[in-house]
């Protein structure tokens, strides 16, 4: 159990930092996209700037997210067999990152009766893909760090 419990911590942690740093990645992207010159340090300060202020707000988003996802990928490895372990829980952090970007800009225009996407870098599909693949890369780093069985 307390080996499970430091392999979610530590993919729900990878997953923060990597999705808050391709969310601003996007954005930067798409700056230089029209034109906009942004040297190295720029980007650094931004990043850390994203970490400082929408990184606690979003690393709570996934971790919900991820208490909700990662045992549902375990439960179906369990039926589908130990060899969709590896696969179900990267795709299960994918599709929590998915859910949550998209959670919010439902909530946005449903709750609030805005017309505002406030992850920007979500708007578009290739944005909403790039912060869904860090999703992946902690579900994987889950499925890496928990000891395989049928104890998910």
């Amino acid at each position: 159990m307390g080996r499970t419990i430091l392999a979610f911590l530590i993919a729900w942690i990878a997953g923060s930092l990597l999705v808050s740093i391709a969310n601003t990645h996007v954005g930067l992207t798409s700056l230089t996209g029209i034109g906009a010159d942004i040297p190295t340090g720029v980007r650094f300060e931004a990043i850390m700037t994203d970490l400082v202020n929408f990184g606690p707000v979003l690393a709570t988003l996934i971790l919900i997210a991820f208490v909700i996802a990662f045992p549902v990928a375990g439960f179906t490895a369990r039926l589908l067999g130990s060899g969709w372990r590896r696969i179900g829980y990267t795709l299960a952090g994918a599709v929590a990152v998915f859910a949550i970007i998209n959670g919010i800009t439902v909530y946005y225009n449903q709750m609030l009766d805005s017309t505002i996407t406030p992850v920007a870098s979500g708007r578009d599909w290739s944005g909403l893909l790039t912060l869904s693949l860090g999703g992946a890369a902690a579900g994987l780093i889950f499925s890496l760090l928990k000891r395989a069985s049928y104890e998910d």
